[in-house]
């Protein structure tokens, strides 16, 4: 196996630790913690924020105290491991927001640098198209967590003893990955005329994170809610868990058929699409009681997710070509507050009307926005220039950006 297929590789196993399990392992949890625990779906809301805060709070920390990166890998992985086996072995929601809460915030440090090490490598070595493969690792955690859930629950597996096995699973795979995660200078300045010589961004730095906020409000809504609203919908709680790796599915395959997307077009038109995508998803689940309607609403969501936050970190690497893991950091941050709010608000709405329509219009309206963000374009140099700035630290008139200026 060639290097830079290892490093995409060795990326995608970190997406699909952090995500896959630190993140979104709770989605096809909830029904059974609630069949086992009596959970309620305001907890389950509550949970899942809590994860979103912690998360918000692990970008933050990068963004204003970075480690090494190997480092950070090191402890975001063995941060969620532990979290992940603590929930199977308490049935206290006071101890599960705590543990939802610790593993957000080391599935931060896993997403930050584990993007920023992979893109960097992937960028020095000419193989940005690899890129594919690394983004699929969200996807390919959401669906492989899926199918361990959906195959187990008909065994009678309890959501404790599942919640144990996440966590021994993300103790063997980061193992394997363990020693190949490269040296820590390898993320930063050596690979700025790698990134340099890319195309211009397309728009401000400001529409897309205020976009990156929106999108975050809205797909967590789904995301964290699925399998419940599947059941909501069309009263067939044995297919419930099923809809979970059918998203995975959409998310991974849209991921890698984008590596053969035309290169004129740009970042942020990807972006406009996606949020298309994810509203026109949101809405046809919308009273969507008929099973076809339902699997063609999620595959529309699954499809819009992961690209959109490819594209985004794509666009990020325009705007901060010297360094871009302040700038991911802050991306992320934006992110976290739409996502701890999704929750909360979706269950809160779900609880007083008795179902997930208009927790669904909610995420469609924040989509459609998004869209409209993204739509905003200036100059690219003046857009780069801006974000470069903000992701060094320095003003736009500092000597070095001003030599870039002239």
């Amino acid at each position: 196996m060639n290097r830079e297929l290892r490093t995409a590789l060795i990326g995608m196993t970190i997406l699909a630790l952090a995500l896959g399990i630190g993140r979104f392992v709770l989605t096809p949890l909830l029904p059974l913690m609630q069949a086992d625990h009596g959970l309620s779906l305001i907890a389950g809301g509550w949970l899942a924020s809590t994860n979103m805060l912690g998360y918000l709070l692990g970008a933050l920390l990068c963004a204003l105290r970075p480690l090494p990166p190997r480092l950070s890998l090191r402890i975001g992985a063995t941060g969620v491991a532990l979290a992940t086996v603590g929930m199977g072995l308490t049935a206290h929601l006071d101890i599960w927001l705590l543990w939802r809460f610790a593993a957000g915030v080391a599935s931060a440090a896993l997403v930050v640098h584990g993007i920023a090490w992979s893109m960097a490598r992937l960028r020095a070595a000419g193989r940005p198209l690899l890129e594919h493969v690394m983004f699929s690792g969200t996807g390919v955690g959401i669906v492989g967590s899926g199918l361990l859930v959906a195959a187990a629950r008909p065994l009678g597996a309890s959501s404790s003893a599942l919640w144990v096995t996440f966590g021994i699973i993300t103790v063997v795979l980061f193992a394997v990955a363990w020693r190949r995660l490269g040296e820590d200078g390898m993320i930063g300045a050596n690979n700025a005329s790698a990134s340099s010589s890319a195309a211009s961004p397309s728009g401000p730095a400001w529409a897309l994170v205020v976009a990156y906020g929106l999108l975050g409000f809205a797909y967590t809504i789904p995301a964290a809610f699925l399998p419940l609203i599947a059941e909501r919908q069309l009263h067939l709680p044995a297919l419930r868990e099923w809809f979970w790796p059918l998203f995975g599915v959409a998310m991974t395959v849209s991921t890698l058929a984008l590596r053969w997307l035309p290169a004129r077009i740009d970042n942020r038109t990807v972006l406009a699409a996606c949020s298309a995508c994810l509203a026109g998803g949101m809405l046809l689940g919308v009273d969507g009681h008929d099973i076809t309607r339902l699997m063609l609403a999620t595959l529309l969501v699954g499809i819009a997710m992961m690209p959109a936050v490819m594209y985004t970190m794509r666009e990020a690497r325009l705007l901060a070509p010297r360094n871009p893991v302040r700038l991911i950091a802050a991306l992320t941050i934006t992110l976290g507050v739409g996502q701890v709010a999704g929750p909360a608000c979706a269950a809160w709405l779900a609880a007083r009307t008795g179902g997930f329509d208009l927790p669904l219009i909610a995420g469609a309206t924040a989509s459609v926005a998004a869209m409209a963000c993204m739509l905003v374009r200036r100059s690219g140099s003046g857009a780069r220039l801006s974000a470069d700035a903000a992701s060094s630290g320095a003003s736009p008139d500092h000597p070095r950006l001003c030599e870039r200026r002239l």
